[in-house]
């Protein structure tokens, strides 16, 4: 690893490699990306309990199919 890739930490005084800056520069678009999914993934799953407990029936089919109709409802709510 040559000098040119390393530099130092304001904070805590330790050597940092390229990646380690490339981290901490995306880090944050990364983050917000993250969030939104799961808020939406939470409202998915949210949706989907009720109707869960009473189609699932053990099978996995009825269980994609349970999702894909929250996903659709959860898009029906924000239309308005």
């Amino acid at each position: 690893m040559t000098l040119k890739m390393l530099k130092k930490d304001t904070k805590t005084g330790t050597k940092l490699t390229e990646f380690d800056i490339e981290a901490k520069l995306s880090g944050g678009a990364v983050f917000e990306i993250g969030v939104k999914e799961s808020k939406r993934s939470k409202a998915v799953r949210r949706i989907a309990e009720p109707l869960m407990k009473k189609h699932w029936k053990d099978s996995v089919t009825n269980l994609h199919r349970i999702y894909r109709v929250a996903e659709y409802l959860l898009k029906r709510q924000k239309r308005r």
